[in-house]
């Protein structure tokens, strides 16, 4: 687990693999928390306190991708997980030190935090926000900033979507089986392969042993994305590495990506909010 710390914040992120019925465990810190899984299925259970009460923790929950679980501890606790499936698993976990609850989050902090603890209140999250910050590369200082930014933007939208102070119920995902997940984890990854030139839908189908309809649905409720949208995304993520931290030229970065550099300049301001030449200023 990989642990980023800045602007009262705590990142963490977790990718393995692990095996049905595994079985860890945690000390969760004090704070303000929330936890979205990317991919693989646990079971999350607080131990029991001194006087069989849980301490402040969550109630056992069915983890998995498609929400995010948020919970206020007000003291540390151990929480117990248990794998659902064999496969790989990844997350993105905040916590929110108590001190930085107000500078951060204002009036809603108090919100937040009333009480000794309480069950933890499930709303939806951007998967594609969560997977980019899994990919989120580069050097150590650019990337910082850049996962605290991103952390930030998941947070926000996470308490905006939980008006009410009461546990939320997780919102539906569609099913699907470890298998199916494991066959869109490599769609995902021959996607990655070629970013320039990708496989068509029905053609990843095919390789991956899915049909295209669950192909797409799977997708977009695992990865947050549809294909096409997931791979232009991570198209211009690359140029923008390519261009920041290699040092490559505009019309190279975007060849090498797949686009003509027609188009390019357009897309890459959409996504990242400034034009490629203000990346190359950035070296």
């Amino acid at each position: 687990m990989e642990t980023v710390a800045a602007a009262g914040l705590e990142i963490y992120l977790y990718r393995s693999r692990i095996r049905q019925g595994e079985c860890w465990s945690s000390v969760v810190a004090p704070g303000l928390w929330l936890g979205t899984l990317a991919a693989g299925r646990v079971v999350v259970d607080g131990a029991e306190g001194a006087h069989g009460m849980r301490d402040g923790g969550p109630a056992p929950a069915d983890w998995a991708p498609g929400s995010a679980a948020r919970f206020w501890a007000a003291e540390g606790f151990e929480s117990r997980h248990t794998a659902l499936a064999d496969g790989a698993i990844a997350g993105v976990f905040l916590r929110v030190l108590p001190d930085a609850v107000e500078d951060l989050l204002g009036p809603d902090g108090a919100r937040l935090t009333r009480g000794h603890g309480r069950a933890a209140a499930y709303v939806p999250v951007s998967m594609g926000l969560v997977w980019r910050m899994l990919g989120i590369t580069g050097p150590a200082t650019a990337r910082r900033l850049h996962l605290t930014a991103a952390a930030l933007h998941l947070l926000g939208h996470v308490v905006e979507a939980g008006e009410t102070d009461g546990t939320g119920t997780r919102p539906a995902t569609p099913a699907l089986s470890p298998a199916d997940i494991e066959r869109l984890h490599a769609a995902r990854d021959l996607l990655l392969r070629d970013l320039a030139a990708p496989p068509s839908v029905p053609d990843l189908a095919r390789a991956v042993g899915l049909n295209a309809r669950k192909l797409g649905r799977g997708f977009q409720a695992l990865f947050g994305s549809p294909v096409y949208a997931f791979v232009k995304a991570r198209r211009l993520d690359e140029a923008r590495r390519l261009i920041e931290d290699e040092g490559l030229g505009i019309a190279e970065a975007a060849w090498r990506v797949g686009y003509s550099p027609a188009h390019f300049s357009t897309a890459f301001r959409k996504r990242h909010g400034l034009a490629p030449g203000a990346a190359c200023g950035r070296r």
